[in-house]
């Protein structure tokens, strides 16, 4: 071979490493990888708790706002272990919360793993759970009198993302409409439904 053909065998093995290393650089950046948004954890619903008396028309309308209403959703659902509550001023909250501690009607753990009491701040008021077996205690009622409260029950709502065992909405986008629906004075709390893994 002359030294001319030389060079050009040179210069195409060296410019076919060059386009090989372009290759394989290129494929390393634009190979997708996993981001922490396609790996967040979905929500497969939200169960919504209203005040008392809130109909279900005043829910549609409240869901309307948030583009709520293309979901599946049930209207005053039952099943639910805390139906009940007492609203109290924030001036009496302690002496109440004492006197149910003292009468044991209150627990410290979490509500809805045991359907024990739990406190909802909202606005000037608390909100405390009451168990269906305390609202026909004489020693509870006596407490509801002497500070002149009134059990009432709760409305709950659930609203379905989800059919289908890993679909739904992004924990995000969840957390976003549980702050604005609890915005809503005629909602006190939204809780989450996970999907099932």
């Amino acid at each position: 071979m002359s030294r001319e053909n030389k060079k050009i065998v040179f210069f195409i093995i060296f410019l076919s490493f060059v386009v090989l290393i372009v290759l394989f650089a290129k494929m390393t950046i634009f190979t997708p990888t996993i981001t922490p948004e396609s790996e967040e954890r979905k929500v497969a619903g939200l169960i919504i708790q209203f005040r008392d008396g809130v109909s279900e028309q005043e829910a549609k309308d409240i869901f309307g706002n948030y583009n709520l209403t293309r979901y599946k959703i049930d209207y005053n659902v039952y099943d639910m272990p805390d139906n009940y509550y007492i609203i109290i001023d924030k001036d009496k909250i302690m002496d109440v919360r004492d006197e149910l501690r003292n009468e044991n009607w209150t627990e410290s753990t979490p509500a809805i793993e045991k359907g024990n009491y739990y406190i909802i701040t909202k606005g000037n008021y608390y909100i405390i759970t009451i168990s269906e077996q305390a609202i026909n205690d004489k020693n509870f009622l006596s407490i509801l009198e002497k500070y002149n409260l009134q059990v009432k029950k709760f409305v709950y709502c659930h609203i379905h993302f989800s059919e289908h065992s890993l679909s739904g909405i992004s924990e995000k986008h969840a957390n976003n409409l549980k702050s604005e629906l609890e915005m809503n004075e005629n909602v006190f709390t939204v809780y989450f439904e996970s999907i099932e893994e």
